[in-house]
């Protein structure tokens, strides 16, 4: 009899319960105001015992009690259109893209002038080419003006070289000098060590040879006191005789040969350990014997 009145009791609180979750979530228009729902035990109050009424009736009261309560929730908790939240997503994603080019400026400004190039600037300078001279005018003069802040012209050293790149151009003797001494100026001068480093790195990529440059990188190899600019000097000299060996400047290439030899085995240990680590690739040490005249 008790698994019997159990059971029936929990039939009609099941019955309650689905009735409720209808009216809340299963009803195709919106509900202002929730009717309770009435049950009427009657039908079944001579079969089921009293106690079990008085428990299905404190049942049935607790669940209208939840409904109320529900439905009370759903009317204080605020609708978002799905265009504000696309529009919040927006913002934040805009936010995210402004704090990434932050941190990336950060580490180096000189890209600054890279994100400020109008969308078409790669194809303009192609199909335009006065617009392409200009360009190249502009970042040339930007380099060269002293005025401007180190970062800025360090910048305009960056859009000059991407552009002559993508030209396939170079620019002449005189103009080449005069953009080796603007980033000499820089690396010399520069009161931010992080900016010193930019014209320095930049200063090793070039492609041509001059005693300029070489006389600069010994300078910094054997006396300066950051090992990171030591051994980028230290490449850098063997760049540059690589690249006047393959010119075909003997004369200059021989110089710089016995420059690195003597580095390498007259100097004090550390510039010679770094001098020898800037060997170590077998085609380098090869070419620097022949040149000198050394066997194997």
């Amino acid at each position: 009899m008790a698994s019997w009145q159990g059971n029936v009791a929990l039939v009609f609180a099941t019955a309650a319960l689905g009735i409720t979750l209808y009216n809340q979530f299963g009803a195709s228009k919106p509900l202002n105001k929730p009717q309770p729902a009435k049950y009427d035990f009657s039908s079944v109050s001579g079969s089921v015992p009293l106690e079990d009424r008085e428990n299905l009736v404190a049942l049935h009261g607790y669940i209208l009690d939840l409904e109320t309560r529900i439905n009370a929730l759903e009317q204080s908790s605020p609708k978002i259109e799905p265009t504000l939240i696309a529009e919040q997503i927006d913002k934040v994603i805009e936010q995210r893209e402004k704090e990434r080019i932050a941190e990336a400026t950060k580490r180096n400004p000189s890209v600054n002038w890279f994100r400020n190039l109008p969308d078409d600037y790669r194809q303009r300078i192609k199909a335009d080419q006065h617009y392409a001279n200009k360009s190249i005018n502009d970042a040339f003069s930007a380099l060269l003006n002293i005025n401007n802040s180190d970062d800025d012209r360090l910048a305009a050293y960056g859009q000059l070289k991407m552009t002559l790149g993508m030209l396939r151009r170079d620019l002449d003797e005189n103009q080449h000098t005069a953009v080796v001494d603007a980033m000499l100026n820089i690396s010399e001068y520069t009161s931010e060590p992080t900016t010193r480093i930019h014209a320095i790195e930049n200063l090793s990529r070039l492609d041509s040879v001059s005693p300029k440059l070489a006389d600069y990188f010994q300078k910094l190899l054997q006396s300066d006191d950051n090992d990171y600019v030591r051994s980028v000097s230290a490449s850098a000299l063997v760049s540059q005789f690589y690249r006047a060996n393959q010119l075909d400047k003997k004369e200059f290439a021989l110089e710089l040969a016995q420059r690195i030899q003597s580095l390498e085995s007259n100097g004090d240990s550390k510039v010679a350990d770094i001098m020898t680590d800037s060997l170590k690739h077998p085609r380098l040490r090869e070419e620097l014997n022949k040149v000198l005249g050394n066997s194997g």
